[in-house]
């Protein structure tokens, strides 16, 4: 019997295309660029593409409808003209196969896979990372492989690739809302294994083989030679992918450590520190006290900067443990910026008073108040906010971002 497919997931950056371009080195195992099939499918309903009335042109017109936009030329481009085959050959595919999703994706990916003379396929997109769920529905035998970095190499790297994020905090906050997406998963699937980008590249043949064993594959030292594969997977030749075609380099572990500002150190920290220390990554300081930011749904990417001062004052936004409470308090932003106060006037005077008592009880007890400012404050932002003001000048500390 043929073995179940395997795919593999992880943050953008994190190493999944040298991973992949690894498993594909092998002799058995094939694969391809990117299909984002999975982020494509939560747009549709499955019900009706995999009507069998109206199988197989429905699936035909959605496989065929995939497309991406190459960052290199601006252009888009079809998933099937990635993978070198035609519509009729998925028609043709998907009319030889009963209706279902997982023969979407086999229409792509086993056409690719028979064309190297390989039998086993490998999907590999990042951010599948946000559908583990759904692949684990569709595809209940197959092993997924989760490949971690160091938080603060991928961000980073992140920065400087043209789809990535313009801040530091912005790509610290967008790791651990895909990290908190996915960890729990990780946690309870016995199929899914997980793996260092940093072990694979310092110990590659140890690594390889304990993938293998998962697999149930033998491991081969070809593996380790993706000058070929690593190029299948870029397709699109996309400069930011080209080293997973190349010698592994031991450089590319720990970069943060010459390239961040002790500030940037700190605010991964502060932010991550949790994260950071349950996959063995080590901190760059040390934290002591606990904050909550009020109100919680603020743009933190916009105060970057008093964010950073908070760090240097060894204070983190997670918990050592379950029962632990804060000892600072950060109140972030204008109070008259709109998510303060509730746009209900019935309910503002309520909140005021709520806030003003909880200031005041904070500081009677100790607790640090901290005010993120922000650029600039508002002059006429209503008597309620002018009031927040007042009080958080009276007892707070004020950092300005």
């Amino acid at each position: 019997m043929p073995k179940a497919p395997i795919f593999i997931v992880g943050h953008p950056r994190s190493g999944t295309t040298l991973l992949a371009a690894m498993l594909g080195a092998h002799s058995r195992l094939s694969c391809g660029p990117e299909t984002h099939f999975f982020r494509w499918l939560v747009r549709e309903d499955p019900v009706k593409l995999t009507d069998p009335q109206k199988w197989p042109h429905t699936g035909t017109d959605f496989i065929c409808s995939i497309t991406r936009t190459n960052f290199n030329t601006r252009q888009k481009s079809r998933l099937i003209d990635d993978y070198q085959i035609n519509r009729t050959q998925v028609h043709q595919y998907l009319e030889q196969h009963p209706p279902g999703v997982p023969v979407l994706l086999a229409s792509i990916t086993e056409a690719y896979m028979l064309a190297q003379g390989k039998h086993r396929w490998v999907e590999k997109t990042p951010a599948h990372l946000e559908h583990l769920s759904l692949i684990r529905q569709h595809f209940p035998d197959s092993p997924i492989l989760r490949i971690l970095r160091d938080p603060r190499d991928i961000v980073l790297s992140l920065m400087k690739v043209p789809w990535g994020v313009s801040s530091w905090l912005e790509g610290l906050i967008y790791w651990k809302k895909l990290d908190e997406l996915s960890a729990s998963f990780f946690i309870k699937d016995h199929l899914s294994y997980t793996l260092r980008f940093e072990d694979l590249v310092q110990q590659p043949v140890a690594e390889l083989r304990k993938i293998c064993e998962f697999l149930g594959e033998e491991f081969e030292e070809g593996m380790l030679d993706t000058s070929e594969t690593g190029k299948r997977v870029n397709s699109r030749q996309a400069s930011w992918k080209e080293k997973a075609s190349q010698p592994l380099d031991k450089q590319r572990i720990a970069v943060w450590h010459s390239e961040l500002s002790d500030g940037q150190k700190l605010l991964a920290d502060s932010f991550l520190g949790d994260r950071l220390l349950d996959y063995g990554y080590p901190l760059w300081g040390s934290y002591p006290l606990l904050a909550q930011i009020y109100p919680e749904n603020t743009d933190m990417v916009n105060h970057e900067a008093g964010f950073e001062k908070i760090a240097t004052r060894g204070i983190r936004f997670w918990k050592n443990r379950t029962s632990e409470t804060p000892t600072v308090q950060i109140f972030l932003g204008d109070p008259g910026n709109g998510h303060w106060l509730p746009a209900n006037k019935i309910h503002v005077l309520s909140t005021t008073l709520n806030l003003t008592f909880d200031i005041l009880r904070k500081s009677l007890t100790g607790k640090q108040i901290v005010w993120i400012t922000g650029q600039s404050e508002r002059v006429c932002s209503g008597i309620a906010a002018a009031w927040l003001k007042w009080i958080l000048r009276r007892y707070k500390i004020t950092l300005s971002s």
